[in-house]
């Protein structure tokens, strides 16, 4: 977010940092053209379609009367901010719908997923997680969200903030993922 009055910021940090003697002011803001002014803009997030919904059934039937559980994901919310030593700090909690099936007897289910950090295309880091949810008094679907994540990228004057995206998805078994593959609608477009 860009400070309504970026000058009186700008000049507050120059005293801040430049608070010396006049000789030495050169010298000591020469790198500062390395510092991160204003807040940084928070990565752009993506879903990759395949890794969107989860399904868990018992056995291999693939009818609604073995459906276990069914999740999907429904938005994400965050912040990002300015951290020390050259670093974005980024917090985020993912909402999740998650629905018991009729096969299920458990009264909870664990629903894994993952949040992996991608810079200029290749994944550089990647994390699994589990969301833990009850089904009391016999619910049959929670609209709920996971606890908070935090992430910390590093970003100097040749690496900005927005060079990096987040993935996220449900971390899913090899059958899950081609059970996804093979039942995902894909959108069509006609030329009008």
């Amino acid at each position: 977010m860009i400070p309504a009055h970026p000058l009186s910021r700008l000049r507050r940090m120059a005293l801040t940092f430049c608070t010396v003697p006049m000789l030495a002011l050169v010298g000591a803001c020469s790198n500062a053209s390395d510092s991160i002014d204003f807040a940084p803009a928070c990565p752009v997030v993506e879903v990759p379609s395949e890794a969107a919904d989860y399904y868990q059934y018992a056995g291999n039937d693939h009818d609604v009367t073995h459906l276990v559980a069914r999740a999907s994901l429904t938005r994400v919310v965050g912040s990002c901010e300015a951290g020390a030593q050259r670093n974005v700090m980024t917090n985020m909690k993912i909402g999740l719908h998650v629905e018991r099936g009729p096969a299920s007897k458990a009264e909870f289910v664990n629903i894994p997923y993952f949040v992996a950090v991608v810079f200029n295309g290749e994944i550089k880091s990647k994390k699994e997680f589990v969301a833990y949810v009850s089904f009391e008094d016999g619910r049959m679907q929670d609209l709920t969200h996971t606890r908070n994540i935090p992430i910390t990228l590093p970003v100097s004057r040749h690496i900005h903030s927005d060079q990096y995206h987040i993935e996220i998805g449900f971390q899913l078994t090899k059958a899950q993922l081609d059970f996804n593959r093979a039942h995902l609608v894909m959108p069509t477009f006609r030329k009008m």
